[in-house]
């Protein structure tokens, strides 16, 4: 139930950092590292949801980060991040 929780929390702070990336900037950058480690997660619904919130952060300074991961994701081993890399793709521009 605990583990449960924290995803729950974890996905309305994705939500939010999404939504006030563009006006906050700086506080976005402070987060890329942390996605960054959740993209080497053993669990794919992790780098999978990593991958998606990453590509959805309106910040021009992290396209090449950006690019790095959505490489990664698309030899990924799991089937589902290699869907959300390619999904990821159109994002870059």
């Amino acid at each position: 139930m605990r583990a449960c929780l924290f995803w729950q929390v974890k996905k309305l702070v994705y939500v939010y950092l999404v939504r006030y990336a563009e006006e906050q900037q700086d506080l976005a950058l402070l987060s890329i590292s942390t996605f960054q480690k959740a993209l080497k997660d053993p669990n794919q619904l992790i780098r999978a949801s990593a991958l998606r919130v990453l590509s959805s952060i309106r910040v021009h300074v992290i396209a090449p980060i950006l690019m790095l991961s959505i490489k990664e994701g698309v030899v990924d081993m799991s089937p589902f991040v290699r869907k959300t890399a390619a999904h990821a793709i159109p994002k870059l521009h």
